[in-house]
């Protein structure tokens, strides 16, 4: 009866065992596809951020040239402002 025994216990321990290493394998299996997922997802966000990162640069000079060309419009401005000053003073008879 102990062979019997033995017998019945080894293979309900192996059926567990080889239950043991299925789960294993398939959850090694679902991690592995859940990284590689994830992988792909971050890899399609990058590309994603950088082209917004390329379309930011290129507002940012664009911004940068309207700027500039907005200053130097100021400048004239204000140079033609002080010459019309200067010259109703003139006409006007006073001093500056």
């Amino acid at each position: 009866m102990a062979i019997s025994e033995l017998a019945g216990t080894t293979e309900v321990v192996g059926a567990a065992i080889l239950a043991f290493a299925l789960l294993y394998q398939r959850v090694r299996t679902g991690s592995r596809n859940t990284w590689r997922e994830e992988y792909e997802a971050q890899k399609v966000r990058a590309v994603r951020l950088s082209e917004d990162l390329e379309t930011l640069i290129t507002e940012v000079r664009s911004l940068r040239n309207e700027n500039a060309e907005l200053r130097d419009e100021v400048r004239e401005l204000r140079a033609e402002n002080r010459e019309l000053r200067e010259h109703i003073d003139t006409l006007l008879g006073g001093d500056a």
